[in-house]
């Protein structure tokens, strides 16, 4: 019990640490789509919390593939002389249409995520994730290998 507390108490750290926050679509279908961030705990440095943001914009598709989610990690974390200055996870998006029934985990491996500037925001680039969920409403998650609060939204795939 007192592991889950204290997981539950790094992750609500992280979740403060980092202000991550979801931008909610009311414009027209075709507004990027806010997903709540993942808030996580992460491997490869000391004290190493943060989030995987995500969005869903369909006008920025990675090679046509629609739905693509595109997701970005953002960590904080103390270096070490010891360890590499990096800070990861392994991310996996789940899917469910809501119109269908029909339902998938992409990637088949996880996809990692990592953020190497201990201190300061992140440089790295939004990474795609693209699942075939057919057209509809789409409830997608972030997950990652480490505790984590899920990040989640539902998109609309024309």
């Amino acid at each position: 019990m007192r592991t889950i507390r204290a997981v539950v108490v790094s992750v609500a750290v992280a979740a403060s640490l980092t202000g991550g926050t979801a931008a909610a679509s009311t414009g027209s279908s075709s507004d990027p789509v806010g997903i709540s961030p993942t808030y996580t705990l992460g491997g490869g440095a000391i004290g190493c919390v943060g989030t995987v943001d995500a969005h869903y914009d369909p006008n920025a598709l990675f090679f046509g593939q629609n739905p693509t989610i595109w997701v970005r990690p953002e960590f904080t974390f103390v270096p070490s002389l010891f360890q590499a200055p990096y800070c990861g996870v392994e991310a996996t998006l789940r899917w469910k249409n809501l119109d269908t029934g029909a339902s998938g985990v992409f990637p088949g491996p996880p996809v990692p995520l990592g953020d190497n500037t201990p201190l300061s925001p992140t440089d790295g680039p939004w990474v795609p994730m693209t699942a075939a969920t057919g057209v509809g409403r789409i409830e997608v998650q972030i997950d990652t290998n480490f505790p984590h609060v899920q990040g989640r939204g539902t998109i609309v795939v024309p």
